[in-house]
């Protein structure tokens, strides 16, 4: 392992590429390829949907490098195929997607300015984003600012090639969920910087909005239950030593979510026990793809 390469090296619009991931992707999904590939250099998708094949010429047409291993591999393993492709092709930064978020026509540019913004040792820089389908609504206060911070989403994400593969890359057995969190954990963890910045540029949806969003904003299934508290139980339980303030906030976050799977959302049985064995299988350190007993 290297030093965490350091100096990083200077992020910019010619040596960053786009990493986007898809399950399933809605009808929608080509026209946001062309709109990453209009921006960046190169980009790399990673298709984790079962059986998908997509014709030779069709790529061709849309001018992205097409990787698939047939299966749903986890989002984990999906992104260290993209990065994995980036790198080997001389990248040194990437942006990973997910395959809902909508990008300004500025994007890139953006995020290449902000990072120049912020301090040397950023190896990871997050967006604002409005959750939904209007900029009005930005997930942070809107503004021409970068701040340091603890964890950022996946999508969006700037994030240093070299660092990434120094820290070991992505966690494929948290298969999704949480994955972004451990590993802007882990970068701090080893004295590195993870920064927002204010400008919104990018329109995203983390899950279906329920009915009462002020309460609880998004609907999961009871095998996404899981994985959120499986794997917030471990990233807890990892850097709580490191991360006293992190910890006991998402401790609470977890435990507002049982109390209001107990008592507001549908499924609250299947959920209920997805979270317990969540719960438990975190605490054992029982990691990978969800049982398979559990109804998604």
């Amino acid at each position: 392992m290297t030093k965490l390469s350091n100096p990083l090296p200077k992020a910019e619009v010619t040596n960053t590429a786009a990493v986007v991931v898809s399950y399933y992707p809605d009808k929608d999904f080509e026209k946001r390829l062309t709109e990453l590939r209009k921006q960046f250099a190169s980009v790399y998708w990673v298709d984790n949907t079962p059986g998908a094949a997509v014709g030779s010429r069709h790529l061709n047409d849309l001018d992205v490098n097409y990787l698939s291993q047939g299966v749903n591999a986890g989002l984990g393993t999906a992104l260290n195929m993209g990065c994995t492709a980036a790198l080997k092709d001389g990248f040194e930064w990437v942006v990973t997607f997910d395959q809902d978020s909508d990008i300004a026509a500025d994007f890139l540019s953006q995020q290449i300015t902000a990072w120049h913004e912020s301090v040397s040792s950023t190896f990871i820089l997050g967006c604002n984003y409005s959750d939904g389908d209007s900029v009005d609504t930005p997930r942070f206060r809107a503004g021409d600012y970068v701040v340091a911070c603890k964890t950022v989403i996946t999508s969006g994400c700037l994030m240093c090639l070299p660092v990434w593969d120094d820290l070991g890359r992505f966690r494929d057995d948290y298969f999704i969920d949480g994955i972004d969190h451990e590993i802007c954990l882990r970068g701090r963890s080893k004295g590195l910087v993870v920064a927002r910045h204010g400008r919104v540029l990018m329109k995203h949806r983390i899950g279906e909005r329920s009915a009462n969003y002020r309460i609880f904003p998004y609907l999961h299934t009871p095998v996404r239950k899981y994985y959120s508290m499986r794997n917030g139980v471990r990233n807890i339980i990892r850097y709580a030593p490191s991360e006293p303030v992190w910890a006991i906030r998402k401790s609470a976050t977890l435990a507002w979510e049982l109390v209001i799977a107990l008592l507001l959302e549908p499924d609250r049985r299947k959920k209920m026990s997805a979270m317990f064995r969540g719960l438990r299988d975190g605490l054992m350190s029982r990691m990978g793809v969800a049982p398979d007993n559990l109804v998604s």
